[in-house]
């Protein structure tokens, strides 16, 4: 999960630096440092995480308004980026006392990310402290409720170099496929701090990128594109662009990481407990095979590795669609209660266990009294606990297909016979038939895809 850093501006700012190469400024006519910030931050190294950027202003007068405004523009170097966000605004420059220079600023958004906003009060008061006559440079940022945040700065107040501090940062969580394409595998980043309101966005973009570990991949269509991304009463709202819909994943379980790859990296933020996943500014009714016309939650079953050492195994789960009756396939990571316990009573267990969740149901109840299964050869034999399955005929019927098709699943399997306490329910044994599924084996059904409105 997240951690947090609110950095303490008494007056002073961390981990301030001038490069250590700069363009000479002996044939320049009106030469001018602009500092920004480092592209590629190393808190450890003497190039640190401020830079100055080298201009000559040529024979023209700037006024500070008009000067500042051309640094609002950013940087010319590739190697460095303007601290400034999208919600700081410059109105004006101005100067006091003779030696003092007042920037009036309106910050447009709440919640303000106070690493990034001590980086730009840092930069603009080193770039200020250079000009002549200089020393002391004020901040007034009008904010969004209507008050007004002040800083003041000296040159004292800024440590060119500093190898004793440690930046905190935060810590999220991505996941990726796995090289084999059955689970997804999570990937530990440390980013620098950002507000509450940029981090999902922030989180999203690092994983649109590739992955740094080996084994993974990403899980994501080419070419897909964060459009937009809001968040309302803990769901969080994602509008890809064209791309993640017209170059989705041709089967049912790399749709499955595709979509999880991105629920499961957003719930583990603060303040997200489901994902509402848009193309294009329109509701996803199926992709291709799977239900998002509502908000998807974390499934942590799909995480892997699987860890042979304690009894885990990739099973897969035959659950029956919300809306259709008809099942889907989904690949877990099954794991044994108790060591000893088989490969089919596990995965049975995990049947039994799972939450009905992300537009497939389970239509088994979680009882506590013990199931029996056991094998003779290739068949299955399940002994159910009484009310274990629903009463209505048609999900009933549905039930006992979802744990026939799931333990056939297992190599070993081809048949199954189900009773529930004296009740034989299958009255000759039972294999999972196509017209079962609502994909028939891995195969792409595109004429079921939808987008509504």
């Amino acid at each position: 999960m997240r951690k947090r850093l609110w950095p303490v501006l008494l007056a002073a700012v961390l981990l301030l630096c001038a490069c250590a190469t700069t363009p000479q400024s002996e044939t320049m006519v009106q030469p001018v440092r602009f500092y920004y910030r480092t592209a590629e931050t190393d808190f450890s190294a003497q190039d640190g995480i401020l830079c100055a950027e080298l201009r000559d202003l040529g024979s023209r007068t700037y006024t500070d308004t008009e000067l500042f405004q051309l640094y609002f523009h950013g940087p010319i170097r590739k190697d460095l980026i303007s601290p400034i966000g999208a919600d700081t605004t410059l109105d004006s420059v101005e100067r006091i006392k003779n030696n003092t220079l007042v920037f009036y600023l309106t910050r447009s958004k709440d919640s303000p990310a106070a690493f990034n906003h001590a980086l730009t009060y840092a930069c603009l008061a080193k770039t200020a402290l250079e000009l002549d006559n200089v020393r002391e440079v004020q901040f007034h940022v009008a904010l969004p409720d209507g008050t007004v945040e002040e800083k003041v700065f000296t040159q004292d107040d800024l440590l060119l170099y500093d190898t004793g501090e440690t930046p905190q940062t935060i810590e999220v969580t991505l996941y990726y496929s796995d090289e084999s394409g059955n689970l997804l595998l999570p990937e530990k980043r440390q980013i620098l701090p950002v507000s509450d309101n940029t981090l999902p966005m922030k989180a999203l973009e690092l994983l649109l990128s590739p992955p740094k570990s080996s084994g993974m991949k990403s899980a994501l269509p080419s070419g897909t594109v964060v459009q937009d991304l809001r968040l309302s009463d803990g769901i969080c709202t994602v509008d890809f662009n064209s791309a993640f819909f017209n170059n989705r994943p041709k089967t049912e379980q790399a749709e499955q990481l595709a979509v999880l790859s991105v629920v499961n990296t957003l719930c583990e933020l603060d303040g997200i407990s489901a994902v509402q996943l848009l193309s294009e500014g329109k509701k996803l009714d199926r992709y291709v095979n799977l239900d998002l016309s509502h908000p998807w939650s974390q499934d942590d079953a799909v995480v892997g590795p699987v860890r042979n050492e304690l009894g885990d195994f990739i099973g897969v789960l035959c659950l029956p669609d919300e809306q259709k009756p008809l099942l889907h396939r989904l690949a877990v990571r099954a794991r044994a209660k108790i060591r000893s316990a088989s490969k089919e009573s596990t995965l049975l267990m995990t049947l039994m266990n799972r939450a009905s969740q992300n537009g497939l149901m389970n239509l088994l109840s979680n009882s506590e009294a013990p199931v029996s299964v056991s094998t003779n050869g290739a068949q299955c034999l399940v002994i159910l606990p009484r009310s274990t399955l629903p009463t209505d005929a048609l999900l009933r019927q549905l039930a006992l297909r979802s744990i026939t098709a799931t333990l056939c699943t297992l190599p070993e399997i081809n048949e199954v016979v189900i009773w529930e306490e004296d009740d034989l329910l299958t009255f000759k044994p039972m294999s999972p038939q196509e017209n079962w599924f609502y994909v028939s084996s891995d195969r792409d059904p595109s004429s079921s895809t939808q987008i509504i409105s």
